[in-house]
């Protein structure tokens, strides 16, 4: 299945972000990156994943123009989901 490019307007370019996103106990069993894709539809690479019962933690790779990240960002905060971004050598090692 061919996937859509996210399309920008040069005022909203499209941009890639790396995060860390921690969710607290009660959200790990909550589709919370599924849900953030069903409303802004930004494509997401998951990079590297450790959840248990009791904390998850995921390394992102995000993509969209930037005010639609801002919005997903507001939308993981909101959620009680903690966003951090990852320093690009960290990433690329």
């Amino acid at each position: 299945m061919a996937s859509k490019k996210t399309t920008s307007t040069n005022k909203d370019p499209v941009v890639r972000r790396k995060v860390y996103v921690t969710f607290p106990e009660r959200q790990t069993k909550e589709a919370i990156i599924c849900d953030m894709y069903d409303l802004y539809k930004v494509r997401f690479n998951i990079r590297s994943a450790s959840v248990s019962d009791n904390l998850g933690l995921i390394a992102l790779e995000l993509e969209a123009p930037v005010s639609v990240l801002d919005k997903a960002f507001a939308y993981f905060r909101k959620r009680g989901v903690k966003v951090e971004p990852i320093e690009i050598s960290v990433m690329e090692s």
